[in-house]
């Protein structure tokens, strides 16, 4: 018999495996808020867009990542029934999608094949942990129900939907149908923070006045008392923020590095040069010191005088649905200097852009 312990990432890994609880340790890594979440029916072109992204980031060898999401799914796969998988997973959004993309890759076998599926009631942060923590967890886990397999399945199948209709939908239908909002608050509920976590998606989309999401625009907002480093602006607009922080710094830089792009860009260094996100090779120290601070065009969309959108277009992926239209004006060279001129097109539409 086999048992598996599936978790976050690599600190939570790493304390289970330092734990001295039976089985193996397995970190479904993956930033499954950025980028394509296509529809996974065939889970082989949903890895290799993935991986592609990751790629593009530079945050990873594509190749590299592709095998190792391979080596994961078929490590979930090889378990049957008389099995153990244990989940471990933490009530904020980065977490959450992981679970309902395992559970949802669970309900798609068949019953009499699944091994018998538990999660750990964590309404923490189980990479904070001590590795001696985590046994009385374990002690009080939960058993997952086909129900709740089939909540995970849903929940993932319109988290990669084409437009964000199923998800508005079933978000409300959880709303009435999960009662508990924590573990701690109901000793039988097994799913109590992905209501949360899948309403914190649907802020996501750029907002039908501004543009913004609610990332971008907590982040401007966190700029409008005057410059600060990026440390301060990632621990103001994010860190304290959330209810439960989600987004790495690579992320975070991201989102920054694409409020500074554009034709009429929302922030910029103190010096007026753009922001240029850090990868995993840069030194990312100097990167975290540097000032930056709104421009007179960020102060008019966090005061909906304008809209980002209008004017430097977008091109971002949430779950399965792409908001793209492209901008018409000038942008910024590669070395984050203002650009005399930019190619330009037309708008092609903005899909996915919520009320």
């Amino acid at each position: 018999m086999l048992t598996l312990h599936v978790t976050n990432g690599d600190l939570a890994a790493q304390g289970l495996a330092r734990s001295g609880l039976p089985g193996d340790v397995l970190a479904w890594r993956d930033v499954l808020h950025d980028g394509p979440v296509l529809p996974d029916d065939d889970r082989e072109p949903f890895r290799s867009a993935r991986a592609a992204f990751l790629a593009d980031r530079r945050w990873a060898d594509e190749h590299a990542v592709l095998r190792d999401l391979v080596a994961r799914d078929a490590r979930l796969h090889e378990l049957t029934a008389g099995d153990s998988l244990i989940l471990w997973f933490e009530p904020d959004l980065y977490d959450q999608l992981q679970l309902i993309e395992v559970l949802s890759l669970l309900h798609r076998r068949p019953a009499g094949e699944r091994p018998s599926v538990s999660i750990v009631p964590a309404d923490l942060m189980l990479g904070e942990l001590a590795p001696t923590k985590f046994p009385p967890l374990y002690e009080v886990r939960r058993a997952i129900t086909a129900g709740d397999l089939q909540r995970g399945h849903d929940a993932w199948r319109a988290f990669s939907a084409a437009a964000p209709d199923d998800l508005l939908q079933l978000v409300d239908a959880f709303d009435r149908s999960i009662r508990a909002r924590t573990y701690a608050a109901d000793e039988q509920e097994r799913l109590p923070h992905l209501t949360a976590a899948l309403r914190r998606v649907l802020e996501e989309y750029p907002d039908a006045e501004t543009g913004l999401s609610r990332s971008e625009r907590q982040i401007c907002e966190a700029l409008t008392p005057g410059p600060a480093t990026l440390t301060k602006l990632f621990r103001h607009s994010h860190q304290t923020s959330e209810s439960w922080a989600w987004l790495g710094d690579l992320s975070f830089a991201w989102y920054v590095d694409r409020l500074s792009q554009g034709a009429s860009p929302l922030l910029l260094h103190t010096n007026g040069t753009r922001v240029l996100a850090p990868t995993h090779a840069d030194d990312r120290t100097g990167f975290w010191e540097r000032r930056v601070e709104l421009t007179a065009f960020g102060t008019d969309v966090v005061r909906a005088r304008a809209d980002a959108i209008a004017a430097n277009g977008v091109d971002r992926w949430i779950g399965g649905c792409i908001s793209r239209r492209h901008d018409t004006g000038a942008g910024m060279d590669d070395s984050g200097a203002p650009s005399s001129s930019a190619p330009t097109s037309g708008p092609t539409g903005v899909n996915c852009r919520v009320a």
